[in-house]
């Protein structure tokens, strides 16, 4: 173990003593058989969490809203663009919701992936008013896919929910993940050999060459304790990379989804120790959806206007998190180097 491994390490163990793991849970349905789809035409050596802004529903009452979703063409094609709306309306009343909080720099995320969580996209729905929200994107293949709309309503309400489509107009299959937990290897490190691309085209050909790599901290990673995932992003020859971009005003952001797809985890980095001009705190969050109930986005742990780099070079990047169950999670961490999007995945096991 070097010493910049060891300073993080110890770091890293002041810092889960000071962390709170805040699960926000929310219940959120799929719109599979109640939700019918509508068819239409370099960090320094001390980190700290951010203080924590505690957001709590019970388990099993139902979230505050609920998600229409519609695609022209109805019958979602393959390799082509297809226009979705997405219109989120009040549960109780069925009335649209119109005011939504900005958080990262959007109303709303949304994250869509393979029912087998083979493929992952980011991306952000423009928002039209009255609680209706478009994209155009495309699905690289047939096949089920899953959404996860992460958005807060005004005043500080959060939600996920979920959606199930399939193109070509066919019903939603669940396809097994496959999963299986990638192997941890020299100084504690998993790694991945990735190439950027815009944001919301993973499918772009071509991009720069990084390796990405992650060390779980502990490594064994156990249900329901605080955990840290540090990622440090490399360039082709291995070598940490310089001037590590905001990206949606933090320094990465990292979806978690459980093989079942029905364990939903999206948290921001943590604020290092060093002065980082423009950041400020936002409240720490992390979010679950479980057992196809929602808790909701991990509101990061800090943010920083998107054209303030941070003073000192920065390819390490560090998560604070708590898996609420046992068994396999997909992670992928997205980052932004020299304007374009780096997103590598991994398999991690959690225990019992």
């Amino acid at each position: 173990m070097n010493a910049f491994d060891g300073r993080i390490r110890r770091a890293m163990g002041r810092a889960l003593l000071a962390a709170c793991a805040c699960i926000a849970i929310v219940v959120s349905g799929c719109g599979r058989g109640d939700r019918a789809q509508e068819n239409s035409g370099e960090t320094g050596d001390t980190l700290r969490p951010a203080p924590a802004a505690h957001e709590h529903a019970e388990a099993g009452a139902p979230g505050r809203t609920v998600l229409e979703f519609r695609s022209a063409p109805a019958a979602i094609p393959v390799g082509t663009p297809a226009e979705w709306t997405l219109t989120i309306r009040d549960r109780a009343t069925g009335a649209p919701v119109k005011d939504f909080d900005t958080v990262h720099g959007k109303l709303l995320h949304l994250i869509v992936v393979s029912s087998d969580l083979a493929w992952f996209n980011h991306v952000h729905p423009a928002y039209k008013g009255d609680g209706v929200f478009t994209v155009q994107t495309a699905l690289p293949r047939a096949g089920s896919y899953k959404l996860y709309a992460d958005y807060t309503l005004a005043g500080g309400v959060h939600d996920v929910e979920q959606y199930e489509l399939a193109t070509g107009g066919g019903s939603y299959h669940q396809a097994p993940a496959g999963l299986a937990a990638d192997t941890i290897g020299e100084g504690g490190w998993m790694v991945r050999g990735v190439a950027s691309k815009p944001e919301g085209m993973p499918d772009e050909k071509g991009g720069a060459e990084y390796r990405v790599a992650l060390m779980p901290m502990p490594m064994k990673l156990v249900a329901g304790k605080d955990a840290m995932l540090h990622f440090q992003i490399r360039d082709a020859q291995g070598k940490p990379v310089k001037g590590l971009e905001p990206y949606l005003g933090a320094m990465g952001h990292a979806v978690l989804l459980s093989a079942d797809t029905r364990t939903y985890l999206h948290t921001h980095p943590m604020e290092p120790g060093a002065d980082h001009g423009g950041m400020h705190h936002e409240g720490e969050e992390h979010a679950a959806v479980r057992n196809g109930m929602t808790p909701g986005h991990g509101h990061g742990a800090a943010t920083m206007d998107e054209d303030e780099a941070p003073k000192t070079p920065v390819s390490e990047v560090i998560f604070h998190t708590n898996f609420p169950s046992p068994g396999l999670y997909k992670v992928w961490g997205q980052f932004q180097h020299m304007g374009r999007i780096i997103t590598a995945s991994f398999v991690l096991n959690v225990e019992a």
